[in-house]
């Protein structure tokens, strides 16, 4: 539930950097999906007080970063539109903060595990080694993408993209470990997919009239004239 709350950080940062413009229907539907999904995943998970703290904090760093890359992506002075340029400069960092916590927290579990290092033959390393490979190519794929995609739309679009990985994985549990669905979740889900529908038409009609405005071409006053 904590998690949906993204898109009003991402609202936000991207109107204070002014990357969006303060519209009525932009705020609307935002808020829209944003009660979409607290209703979709009510009751979803128990409440922990920590776990909700930690998770309100993601949402506010991932509103930041993605408003951030926004602004560095879509401004030529910065020299970052490129995906892997984008890479290159901000995956060092994340490496930095992260490998630490990821040693520290469960690096001895997972270094000693016969599903990693601890594996008993030659056969096991190298299955380990396509797995990992594949799982990095998939990664780098999917890195690309996502700046790609904030580069030639918004922070917003790609939030409201990822909100329908969301949809399609609670549809799975439901379909397939048979997580049981209420009215109440039933309705956030239809909440979610009209504001989806209805940021995606907004966003087009924007786009279009933005179109416009840019192909009229004001004409040369001669000082003859």
């Amino acid at each position: 539930m904590t998690k949906s709350t993204s898109i009003l950080f991402i609202l936000f940062f991207s109107i204070i950097l002014k990357l969006e413009k303060k519209r009525i229907s932009l705020i609307f539907v935002i808020l829209f999906i944003a009660c979409g999904l607290l209703m979709f995943t009510y009751k979803s998970t128990q409440f922990h007080l920590q776990g909700f703290l930690l998770c309100l904090s993601a949402s506010m760093l991932s509103g930041i970063r993605w408003s951030t890359t926004q602004l560095f992506t879509q401004h030529d002075k910065f020299g970052l539109s490129h995906p892997i340029d984008m890479i290159y400069h901000v995956q060092p960092w994340m490496i930095l903060f992260l490998l630490p916590l990821s040693s520290g927290i469960e690096g001895l579990e997972v270094t000693s595990s016969s599903k990693f290092f601890g594996f008993h033959n030659s056969t096991e390393g190298l299955d380990l080694f396509f797995v990992l490979l594949y799982g990095a190519i998939l990664a780098f794929a999917m890195e690309c993408t996502e700046y790609l995609m904030v580069s030639r739309t918004s922070s917003l679009t790609l939030c409201i993209s990822g909100i329908i990985k969301e949809i399609t994985l609670l549809g799975l549990a439901v379909k397939i470990n048979k997580d049981e669905i209420n009215s109440i979740n039933f309705v956030g889900l239809i909440f979610c997919l009209l504001g989806i529908s209805l940021h995606v038409i907004i966003k087009f009609r924007y786009s279009n009239d933005d179109q416009k405005v840019s192909r009229i071409e004001i004409p040369e006053i001669s000082p003859d004239d």
